[in-house]
């Protein structure tokens, strides 16, 4: 029997749970990763999924934070530029048989959603694992994401 928790409408207003990425635009060059992670050290702001999009002259350090809304105040006060945008965030096993990752795959091919990137998602003990994903459409991902049974997490699941 898989249980499925009802999620109250979030705070933006939507009733499908998601969170927020936060695509961090940067320099190319050695120690730049190094110092953009150290703005966040005594913050209480943990990184949960980090990925790296690199350029010749250019990078893309995409995040979820335990907290976007702090993050961004801290970027924003380090004159870093940066965008923020939804991803749905999945957990990957809950007692459901096959495959979690062709599961959703499959589950939002149904749906002709176009899936942009995944990334993986560092849990607590209270999740199993989980992928963040982007998608062209974060609203229909999550309500066909629940109507097959996933169990979706939203920003406060990850404080």
């Amino acid at each position: 029997m898989v249980e499925l928790r009802e999620k109250p409408l979030t705070q933006r207003g939507r009733d499908t749970p998601c969170v927020r990425q936060v695509s961090v635009f940067v320099e190319n060059r050695v120690g730049v990763l190094a110092g953009l992670m150290a703005i966040f050290d005594n913050t209480g702001i943990n990184t949960l999924a980090l990925t790296v999009v690199q350029g010749f002259d250019c990078a893309i350090v995409r995040f979820v934070f335990s907290d976007t809304d702090q993050a961004a105040q801290t970027l924003r006060h380090r004159d870093y530029h940066f965008s923020v945008c939804e991803l749905v965030a999945v957990e990957i096993s809950n007692g459901v048989p096959g495959d979690g990752l062709a599961r959703i795959s499959k589950a939002l091919l149904s749906a002709e959603i176009d899936i942009h990137y995944v990334y993986a998602l560092l849990t607590t003990g209270r999740h199993f694992p989980a992928v963040v994903i982007h998608v062209d459409n974060p609203a229909l991902a999550g309500a066909v994401l629940a109507d097959a049974h996933f169990t979706l997490l939203d920003e406060s699941d990850l404080r």
